[in-house]
Parts: structure tokens; sequence; C-alpha cells
């Protein structure tokens, strides 16, 4: 427990003699491995309203607390523009952020406002948020209702105006539900607004919002409509209080478009719009996440924790694929190659143009990379159920995760009567039916090239693609189950035909002419027996193909008896006892589907079932964890069929068997094939992990190299190909067949060719058209990669360059700190919480004075192997001194096991440790002797501390002394300029505070000065409080200065 007065923050008390407990949180919470979190929080003010039985009652934690007084504290802010100051909370999953949600709405019901708006990504989440509200006691007094209840306008109206208080929940699909083709307007949006009112001053959630923001880049339809939505019902209401609820959305800027309330782009900043704050936060690189982090922390409008990982292990398991699963993925590579030329000969054949193609070979790689995604998933399904059946028998649950389903691969060959079908359904042979029958360039699939929702007819009129105004050049593809899912998006091209076939005059348009009918008759025909000599193909590769990942398991586990599946499928292919697949709802008699997955988790938390497979749509928010309040608390095994290329959003899925008030700590394995791609996703986890606290268990993976960072695994790869294409010497032998591998780079794309798109999303996209050349080729390939990889780190390591790292200043030294300028950028709106940066002077003194010393290091009282120790023997008439403490215990045995820290007035604390053996050869205890008891240490300390500043340890131990010691000091001085000894003192400027609100303007004046300068973060604390800022060159201070007080005002 921990006692309210010493927590920084205030309660209001209903009574005099009430007295509050606040209790700890239930697991350890860490702050995210990040330099933002060394930025101090600002000083609370904000009393809140809770009565004390939520509180002593322990269903809101301290640190749970402390978020709700800054969301609250947040919320009495005002933007430049009069809309309210909105919060960010960046937790991740376990850390309980339902609870403080609803401690967020209770304390805003409490004070008069009742209304409140919950937003999620799943209907399920109703039932934990009015379980959040219920467990810190609340539950009677504030009801919850979903609007996804309510199918029809009339009953949304009548819900709306009967409903005077409480909270509505919301999913973003119910947000664009009820479109009226009439008025065209959002009519879910607009009851919500009638119900809020236009003075609405409640608490708005976006839950995972992070999910639904992607304006710039948009996707589907309906996802743009919900981003917009999204934004009008914010612009609507001013004056409500919104919390935003992302783990991933500082790690991926982009997806912060909809949370304008943040306040860090829009009137009175630096940027107009959120693009140019995109731009400008593109210029940090890496570390651009941490920058705007840093600069919402310091207003007070973010948090970002994770439960600690300290006792959950992880294993990267190496799966081997077996003789016929490569022999079948090698046909498959076989086949797409000869799709690819297939394609390109069609498009010939057509004439088709530049923009026809563009969106041609935009669906080609789109099929291609989720056709080898499904085989990689296949590929790991037979190690999974292994791992799993194992885990079980031992006495643990497993958890199998992953991303997609396919689910509507396998309703597309559902029969429509129902019927049994012979096999499982493969989604990786859909896939490659699904682009040759709709985007093959043959006439009856022309329609189908245009973009979903056009207008026009094909063979007479050219059609336009009509796209969003404004929105940026970029192809942009979504993770989805649809198989013919992808858009392009160009603003560019609006209006460009989507068959902008190469002709001198109308007569391709009107056919008039006989001869050009028969010429094009003829090469329709051609395309036409080019695309089904295709399908026969496909039909032949498709009875060797994977079935359905989910079904497969499922299927080897013993049916859905045995198995809790957790996703967002309405139906599964069952195998009946007499070996045919049938199509089967997933909802039961007395359990209707939008409660399946709520009653799976029942049984998976009671132990009636000791497996479930949960897809990532229905993990969010979820708990599948040792719960000790739970009947199942054996140890979870999290077994990894697919990853995300997040390090979050895994963590996130990872959340449903890692969370707070767990029995045991659960373990993660990553299954990786020795395909493309596959140790990239693992290797971006693992190091979040590591981050994190989690350590590794070798049991499973034994001989695997130690991980590196994602950027040198992605450097290796860039290497590696250029070396392979010719195009940069090898710094290491090439590989025996890197003829072959280059000849299979270049078919996938990766060569020179004219017809292929550019790669555009780097490494990434490089790996998936790697994962289409065969297995043993890919193998060669990541072998030859990470020999490179295991190069460029010792290289690395032996030039001293690791990127942009964090320089801790003054740690264990002493630090003299001057505020060379403090600069601020404040609006009448918004006085509470100002723009600031400040320019420090900072000077490290690598030794130690004697005040410091005596308050920090000087034993009060202790042992007698500690204190001030002297030199046994005097050196010309000179003693030397430091100062011993015990650091820690090594063994179990007597003092020799023990370690201590030396501390010297020259140099301060020494970093290596010694034994008191060590020490006591030249050193011996000021008070074990009565004659060097009267040695005043201080005056001796400072002798040497003095001594040291202008003098090397040579100098100074020979100066001053006899005509013998005088002629024997050449062949006892040190050499010229020699630093042994000598106590520097280093001066650093430091630029801290709102820094990228004005980044670009930095950046070039630093490189103008010093062309080639990098990027230096440093890191000291001075007294109680934390400064973090950019280490600026002397040569540019005085432009600097110049420059930020255009921005800001001195005072």
């Amino acid at each position: 427990m921990a006692n309210l007065l010493l927590m920084p923050f205030e309660i209001k008390k209903e009574k005099s003699k009430d007295e509050f407990i606040v209790r700890d949180h239930p697991s350890t919470v860490i702050e995210t491995p990040s330099i933002s979190n060394y930025v101090d929080l600002p000083d609370t003010s904000y009393i809140l309203d809770l009565p004390s039985e939520t509180i002593n009652s322990g269903g809101l934690s301290a640190i749970q607390l402390e978020t709700i007084i800054y969301s609250c504290q947040r919320h009495e802010q005002k933007l430049s523009d009069g809309s309210r100051a909105g919060y960010l909370i960046g937790d991740g999953a376990g850390v309980g952020k339902g609870r403080i949600v609803a401690g967020i709405i209770f304390e805003n019901f409490i004070r008069g406002r009742k209304k409140s708006i919950w937003f999620s990504i799943s209907t399920d989440l109703k039932y934990d948020a009015e379980r959040d509200l219920r467990d810190i006691g609340c539950g009677d007094r504030i009801a919850v209702h979903a609007v996804n209840k309510l199918k029809n306008s009339k009953a949304l109206a009548d819900v709306t105006a009967s409903t005077k208080e409480g909270v509505i929940f919301c999913t973003y699909s119910d947000l664009i539900n009820e479109l009226s083709s009439s008025k065209k307007r959002l009519l879910c949006l607009e009851q919500l607004l009638k119900w809020c009112g236009p003075n609405f001053d409640g608490v708005i959630v976006f839950d995972d919002c992070h999910l639904t923001n992607d304006l710039n880049f948009s996707g589907s339809t309906n996802k743009k409509k919900i981003e917009l939505a999204v934004l009008q019902l914010q612009n609507k209401l001013p004056n409500a209080r919104i919390v935003y609820i992302s783990t991933t959305a500082v790690s991926e800027p982009h997806s912060m478009a909809s949370m304008v309330r943040l306040g860090l782009w829009g009137q009175d900043t630096p940027f107009k719009d959120f693009g140019e704050f995109l731009e400008n936060v593109k210029n940090f690189g890496e570390i651009a996440g941490d920058m705007i982090a840093m600069e919402m922390r310091q207003r007070g409008s973010y948090v970002n924790r994770q439960l600690s990982f300290k006792d959950v292990t992880y294993q990267v398991v190496e799966v081997c694929q077996l003789p016929k699963f490569i022999t079948t993925y090698d046909s498959s590579a076989k086949l797409w190659l000869h799709l690819q030329q297939s394609f390109t000969e069609a498009a010939e054949l057509m004439d088709l143009g530049p923009m026809a193609q563009k969106i041609m070979w935009t669906h080609f790689w789109s099929a291609h990379h989720k056709f080898f995604k499904c085989l990689c998933m296949s590929a790991k399904v037979t190690h999974a159920v292994k791992l799993a059946s194992e885990a079980v028998k031992s006495g643990e649950s497993v958890v199998i995760g992953l991303q997609s389903t396919g689910e509507a691969y396998t309703l597309q060959k559902i029969p429509d009567d129902g019927s049994a079908m012979p096999n499982f359904v493969s989604p990786a042979k859909i896939v490659m039916l699904s682009l040759v029958e709709k985007y093959f360039p043959a006439s009856d699939s022309f329609q189908l090239l245009a973009a979903p929702n056009s207008k026009g007819t094909v063979g007479g009129k050219r059609k336009s693609v009509s796209n969003p105004v404004g929105t940026p050049k970029r192809i942009k593809q979504e993770s989805t189950d649809d198989p013919s899912y992808c858009e392009i998006i160009d603003s560019s091209d609006a209006s460009a035909p989507v068959f902008d076939y190469h002709s001198d005059s109308e007569a391709d348009l009107n056919l008039k002419d006989e001869a050009a009918v028969e010429y094009r008759r003829i090469k329709l025909e051609k395309t036409s027996l080019i695309r089904q000599r295709l399908l026969e193909k496909i039909e032949e590769l498709g009875t060797v193909l994977p079935p359905n990942w989910i079904d497969q398991l499922v299927d080897e586990f013993g049916g859905p008896k045995n198995v809790a599946e957790i996703s967002s499928r309405k139906g599964h292919l069952v195998q009946k006892n007499n070996g045919m697949v049938q199509y089967e709802p997933r909802s039961e008699k007395d359990i209707p589907l939008d409660l399946i997955n709520i009653r799976e988790r029942e049984r998976f938390m009671n132990g009636e079932k000791k497996i479930a497979i949960v897809s990532a749509a229905a993990s969010c928010g979820i708990s599948l964890h040792a719960d000790r309040r739970a009947k199942n608390q054996s140890r979870r095994i999290y077994i990894s069929l697919e990853l995300p290329n997040s390090a979050e959003l895994a963590l996130q899925q990872f959340g449903c068997t890692h969370r707070s008030n767990q029995a045991k700590a659960p373990e993660f394995i990553f299954l990786v094939p020795e395909l493309a791609g596959e140790r990239r996703s693992a290797l971006i986890v693992a190091n979040r992990l590591q981050f994190l606290g989690a350590y590794r268990n070798q049991r499973l993976d034994e001989g695997s190299t130690e991980f590196e960072e994602t950027s040198d695994y992605d450097s290796a790869v860039l290497d590696a190909i250029n070396v392979i294409m010719g195009q940069k010497s090898p710094v290491i032998p090439l590989p025996v067949d890197y003829k072959d591998i280059r000849a299979a780079l270049t078919k996938v794309g990766l060569g020179s060719s004219n017809i292929l798109p550019q790669i555009n999303d780097g490494v990434p996209e490089m790996l998936n058209r790697i994962l289409g050349i065969p297995v043993d080729l890919q193998a060669n390939l990541l072998e030859y990669c990470n020999c490179v990889r295991s190069m460029i780190s010792n290289q690395e390591k032996m030039d001293g360059d690791n990127g942009v790292k964090i320089l801790h200043l003054g740690f264990n030294k002493c630090v003299h700190h001057r505020k060379v300028l403090k600069l601020t950028y404040q609006t009448s709106k918004n006085p509470i919480a100002p723009a600031k940066i400040d320019l420090h002077e900072i000077e490290v003194d690598s030794g130690m004075d004697w005040r410091t010393a005596e308050e920090k290091w000087l034993p009060k009282s202790g042992q007698a192997d500690e204190g001030i120790y002297l030199s046994k023997e005097k050196a010309y008439d000179k003693r030397d001194i430091m100062l011993v403490r015990r650091l820690k215990i090594v063994g179990d045995g007597d003092k020799g096991d023990l370690k201590y820290t030396v501390i010297r007035p020259s140099t301060g604390v020494q970093l290596l440790p010694q034994s008191l053996a060590e020490i006591t050869k030249k050193y011996i205890p000021q008070i074990s002797l009565p004659k060097l008891a009267k040695i005043e240490p201080k005056w001796l300390w400072d002798f040497h501390y003095n001594a040291s500043k202008n003098v090397c340890i040579h100098d100074y131990w020979i100066k001053k002394n006899t005509w013998k010691h005088k002629k024997n000091k050449a062949r006892n001085k040190g050499p010229e300029g020699c630093q042994e000894g000598l106590r520097s003192c280093a001066t650093y400027k430091l630029l801290a505070g709102s820094i990228f609100l004005v980044w670009k303007e930095i950046e070039s004046i630093l490189k103008k000065n010093n062309p080639q300068w990098k990027m230096q973060i440093a890191h000291v604390l001075v007294g109680n409080s934390n400064i973090v800022g950019i280490v600026i060159p002397d040569n540019c201070e005085s432009q600097l200065i110049t420059c930020l007080t255009k921005y800001y005002s001195k005072f």
C-alpha cells in the first residue's frame, strides 16, 4: 500500500474524517523504455473528486489514479481554437486502461457531467466496460447502453431521447450505420450529436483509435467514412472531454491524424494541418516517436507505461520445412513466374497504357504477397499443433495468435445450397484464382479492373478512377481478408482513364473499321486462351495447396469441442465422420453469434477448453491470462502463427495472456520458417520484449544468434541484394549459387525491369517479393544476409558507430548547470501549458569534490571496511586518498566475495568494482591506524581534487622534490600531453523542450555550420529534475538564439 500523502496529487474529501489509502498496482508496471520518459511530467493542481470507497477498495491503483488526474487536468485546458484539450493514454495491454476510463467517466459523473460516449472496435468489449465500471463501484449508478442493439433509426432515436444519462457504447462501424440515401448524412452520428446537445462537455473515449486513424492514406470507403465521422464528432462538440487510447499512435505518427485535440497542429502552432506536422516529424527518423512523446509528456497530455515482462520468457523456434511442403512451394513459385509472363504478354496484346498496367501489377503483387503468406502460415501449423499438444499434456493452456482468418476466401467456395464438400478450402488457391478471374486483361474482366464503385461501360467509353481530392500519391494495400481488396489512391491520376489504350485516333473507341474489329477479336481470343490455360494450371496446383490454417488447426485438435475460437468469423468448416467437410455457423443453440466469443472466453478461463485460437481483430482488450480470480490458472503458452510488423501491435495482442493480477507469467513462442520476412518480424518483436525485461528461453532455439536492431537487419538485406545483383562490391565471399539467386531476384522484380512497379516500401516489400523464389535459394540468400549482418555489426563495434543513442551525462559525476536561455510560446487561450524551449549549459566534472563525496558516498555509519582509505606508503612525502563503499554480494561466502565501489577525487566513481583484497594491497582504512586518524580527510581530498585540474598523475607525484627526484623526473614523466589522472571538465550545450515544433529551422542551422553533424541526444539529472535535449555545437549557439527568438519570447 501507499499512503495518499506520499502521492503527488490530491483527492477531494467528502468529509473531514475521511482517510484515503491508495494501493499499489497489483503487477509491476514500468515506463516504456524511451528517452521521452526522462522528461519530467508537469506538476498536478487538479483535485480529484472520487468517493473514499472507490479509492480504499483498491479498484483504482496509484498509477491509474495518477493518469485520471492528469487527464482531468488536461481537460481543464483550452486549445487556441477554443476547443477543449484532449489526453492520450498510450499504456500497453494489461495496465488497466478500461478502469482508467471508467474512473474518468465516474469523476465527471460526480461533477454533474452524466453523459459519456465510449467508442471501441468490438461489441464484445461493451461487457468489459460494464465490468470496469462495476469494479470501481459505480456499476449501479452508470448504465452502459449499446448502440449496436438498435437496428433501425427509429429505435436509435427513441433510445437517445429516453436515455438521459449514462454511457453510450458504440463501435466505430456503428458510427456510420443507418446511412440516409436521400440526405447523405451519417444518421448514427447525427443521433449521437442530438443526444449530447450543443454544449456537451462530457467524456468521449476513442479506444484503439489507431485502428481508424489513416486519414491521409485512406483505405476502404467505409474506413474513410469512419475517419471523417470521428473528426466531425470532435468538430461538432468542441467542449467535449476527449480521451484517446492507442498503444501505437506515437510510434506510428501517421495514425494520429484524427487526434486533433492534442494541440500538435492547427491554430497558433507551427503546422497548419496534420500533413505539415507529419512531414516535420519524419525529419527525426527512427526517434520521431520519442520526440512527439517528449513534447506531449511535458505538456501533461500523454502517458505510456507497460507491464513488466520480467518473468516472461520467449522462444524463437526454427520450423524445418518437410520435403512435401518444399515441393509444393517451389511448384507455386514456378507457376507465379508463369503468371507474371502471361500477364505481361496479355498486357502487350491488349496494348494497355501506363495507368491500366499500374492497376494490373498492383493487384498482381498484392495477390503474390497474400498467396505466399498463406503458405508461410500453413508451414507452421504442424509444428504449432505439436507444441500445443505437449503444453496441454504438461498442464499448461495454449493460446494461438494469428492476424487473419481467411474467412473471405472460404465463403467464396461454399456451395449456395450448403452442401458438404470433399476438402477444406485452400485460401492460397482462391487468391490465385481470383487474381486471374478478376484482373487478367481479357474482355470479360475489363470492368473489374476499374476502381470500386466507379461508373461507366467498357468497350466504348473511358472510365475514370474517382478519389478524394488532396489524397497523397500512394498505393495502399490494406490488411484484410477480402482477396480482391487493393486500392490505388493517386490524386494526380484522379481523372485518368483506367484503360488508356495507345491509339492515334478515335478508331479504337468506336471500332467502326472492320479490320480493327477483327484485329481486336483475335487479340481477345489469344488473351482468353491464355487465361483459360492459367486457370487449368491453378486447378492442378490447387490439389496439393494447404487448406485454411485456422480450419486445419481446429481439425487437428479434434474439432470445435476442444478449441475456443475467438475471432470475427461467422462460421467455420467442420469435418464430419464420413470425411466430408460442412460449413456451420459458429453460433450455438442458446448462444447468438454476437455472444459466442464471450462464451468461448469463459470456457477457456474456466478450464473447459485448454486451447484458444485468437485473431487480431478479436484480441484487443480481452483477458485470457492466468487470472487469480479465474478457475483456470495454469500457465499460458502463446504460440504466434503470424506476427504483425509492428512491435506495439504484437504486444497489444500478447496482452490477452499477460495482464495484471496473473498467477503465472506466460511464455511466447515465435515460429519462424526459413522464408523471407519471417525472421524480420520475429526480430522486431523479440527486441521489444527484451527491452521490457523478458528473457529468452534457449530450450527450443539453441544455436540461434543474438538479435540485433531491425535497422541493422534491413541494412544487411539491402547490402546483400546489392552485392548479389552486382551493384556493390562484396565484402565477404558470394554464395556459390549467387548467379541463380540473381536470376531469381530479377524475375520477381528486384532486378532491372521496365514493366514491374518500383519498390516503394523498402525492405519489407523486398522480402515479400523474395517469397516468390524457390525455398533453397531463399535459404542461401538469407544465410548470406546473416553473414553480412554479422560483418556490419562487428565493423560498427570497431568504429564505435552505434547510431542515435542517448548520452547519459553526469552519471556518478559532478554536474554544474547554468540555463543560458529560456523561451516560451504561450497563447492567451492556453495559459496553463505553454510550449517552452530551454538552452542549458552543462559542465560535467570527471572528478568529485569533497562536498559531493561527503553527501552522497561517505557512510554515516556502517561496516569497518567502508569509508576513507589512505595509501599505505608515502610517495615523495605525499599520500593518496579514496573512498570505498560496499557494492553487492557476489556469493554466499565471507568478505572476500564482496565487491566495492572506489571513488577518487580526480576520477570520481570507478566503473569497475574491486575486491577488498585488491584494495588493501596498497590502501588501508584511515580508522585502522592512530597516526592516520590525525589526517583531515577534507584537506587531503581537496588537495588532490585541485591538483588534478591541471597536472597529470606523473607530474603530480614527482613535483617539488629533491634534486635526486628532479634528476629522475624526465624518466618518470609521462608522454607529452599525458591525460592520465587529469581531472577533465567537459561542457555541453543542450537544447531541450518543444524543439520538434521548430526542428526544420534548427536542423538547417546545425547542418549549415557543421556539414557532418549527427544528432546526439543527451540526458542529465540536475538536482531532482531531468533534462533531455540535443547536443548543440558551440559555433551554432548565437544563430540558434536569434532564430528561436522569432518564434518564442524570452522570460
